[in-house]
């Protein structure tokens, strides 16, 4: 009905315009003639009107039970009758446009819009014809009475010739099934109660013996999870009061040792200075790992970001590179630092990002050799169409296998423990950089060639922190073998 109306309309609209435009003043008569054709060939057009561009309107005809209620205007005496907007845009345009409106007493009807536009282009007035859906809603009604009539001969035929043949079969799979249903709604203490002495009774049987097994499972499952979770908070309990109560004594004695070496405490012998020399180094090795305990034990902290505020990450880097200056210098390494020139400054906390880049960097100096070279790089990137800051960590070191990229970042982990004692470590370093970086909203991952190096990248997302950085652009180059500390402009990022 809606094209056969849409077409209908487009064909009609032409030549009722040039009749308005002719009669509106004196041949309503001739004007009612021709909309009786229009609603004898199309029954279903109930109102025809015809309005110029300005939404004025020319002609208004109502089509009730065939009868014809026409009003026609002179040009100067046309109300305004449309003003809506949208409409009024639909009737300038040279375009149909069709849509379902609602009528007198809530009636369905379905409005087409369709410019007169002359040969020559002129377009003065458009036809707005609305069609009712009376006619072939009553179609569509008798079809369905009919369909439904046999429709329901066909079930109640069905239901019959089933009834008869499988009484007992249905009853027993309606069981199963309001069984199955209660089961699938988490209400697993129901079961399926079937005496049909068949196949089907087996059925529910062998049902009712899974779901016994699937409680029971769960049940279990629950009380492990549940004894898990008392497990870890007690062991992150435990790791933070002992890193605080390690760390007061740590303190103290190291304290001795530095008035020992400085004689402050009377003179020593050159064995005792040796054997305070040694103290000291254990000790500064294991107040580094208790360090490590407790910045764990506060990134488990769920409050760990509640104070945040803007990071400069181009001063931050900087500020990395004069720390591990004296490492670099001591492994006659090199390390240089490309920073993108207008890198945005991130929201989050100074002191965690930094204690993450220099655990990356303390282990590229642990792990490449003399000589070797460090690259420090940050540049801005988009991830997933999320504005970032990406930070990458490059070395000439070791390596790692590839099988253990993926488990560097776990807590504890090593990939040679047999190289505890010759590089020292817990194995919390990486797993302290994840932490950190994950809390910001980031990433952190790797790529390694076993015996080239590795490459550790961080991403940060750019929060609202507003600004940019103020630290410019270029290079920190730190070439320890020729004891040299340049800046350079290197014009861009080495990525």
């Amino acid at each position: 009905m809606q094209e056969s109306a849409k077409m209908f309309s487009q064909m009609a609209s032409v030549n009722l315009a040039k009749n308005v435009a002719v009669y509106r003043e004196t041949g309503h008569h001739l004007l009612r003639l021709q909309v009786v054709r229009l609603a004898h060939l199309n029954p279903d057009l109930v109102r025809v009107r015809v309005v110029d561009v300005e939404g004025r309107l020319a002609m208004d005809a109502t089509i009730t039970k065939g009868e014809v209620l026409l009003s026609a205007y002179p040009q100067t005496e046309a109300p305004l009758v449309f003003k809506d907007p949208v409409v009024l845009r639909q009737i300038q345009e040279l375009e149909l446009s069709a849509y379902r409106v609602r009528g007198p007493r809530g009636r369905r009807l379905f409005r087409v819009i369709a410019p007169a536009v002359e040969t020559w282009g002129q377009h003065t007035f458009s036809i707005v014809a609305d069609f009712s859906y009376s006619r072939v809603n009553g179609e569509l009604f008798h079809t369905a009475l009919v369909t439904l009539f046999f429709l329901a001969l066909a079930m109640v035929f069905g239901y019959s010739v089933a009834v008869l043949l499988a009484r007992s079969i249905t009853q027993s799979l309606e069981e199963l099934h309001r069984g199955v249903r209660e089961m699938s709604a988490d209400r697993l203490g129901e079961r399926v109660v079937v005496h049909s002495g068949d196949e089907i009774e087996d059925l529910a049987e062998a049902f009712n013996a899974m779901a016994d097994r699937l409680q029971a499972s769960i049940a279990a499952l629950q009380e492990a999870y549940t004894r898990l979770e008392s497990l870890d908070q007690a062991k992150r309990n435990l790791l933070a009061n002992v890193s605080h109560e390690l760390k007061t004594p740590l303190t103290a004695i190291r304290g001795y040792v530095e008035l020992l070496q400085e004689g402050m405490l009377g003179e020593m012998t050159p064995p005792a200075q040796r054997a305070v020399e040694v103290c000291q180094n254990n000790v500064l090795r294991l107040s580094a790992r208790v360090e490590e305990l407790v910045e764990l034990a506060r990134l488990d902290r769920d409050d760990v970001l509640a104070v945040t505020g803007p990071v400069d990450l181009s001063a931050l880097l900087r500020g990395i590179l004069e720390t591990v200056r004296p490492r670099l210098e001591q492994k006659r390494q090199t390390c240089a630092v490309r920073i993108e020139q207008g890198l945005p400054i991130i929201l989050g906390s100074a002191e965690h990002l930094e204690r993450a880049v220099i655990n990356l960097v303390d282990n590229a100096i642990k792990f490449t050799p003399e000589a070797g070279t460090i690259r420090i790089s940050a540049w801005t990137l988009d991830e997933r169409g999320e504005p970032g800051v990406e930070i990458v960590v490059e070395d000439t070191g070791v390596g790692i296998p590839e099988k253990d990229l993926a488990a560097v970042f776990e807590r504890f982990f090593q990939v040679d423990p047999s190289s505890r004692r010759r590089y020292g470590g817990m194995g919390l370093g990486l797993a302290l950089v994840q932490r950190a970086v994950e809390l910001h909203g980031g990433r952190v991952w790797a790529r390694s060639i076993l015996g080239e190096g590795t490459v550790f990248h961080i991403w940060l997302p750019v929060s609202g922190a507003g600004g940019w950085s103020a630290s410019g652009r270029g290079s920190d180059t730190i070439d320890t073998a020729e004891k040299l500390a340049d800046v350079e402009d290197q014009g861009g990022v080495e990525p």
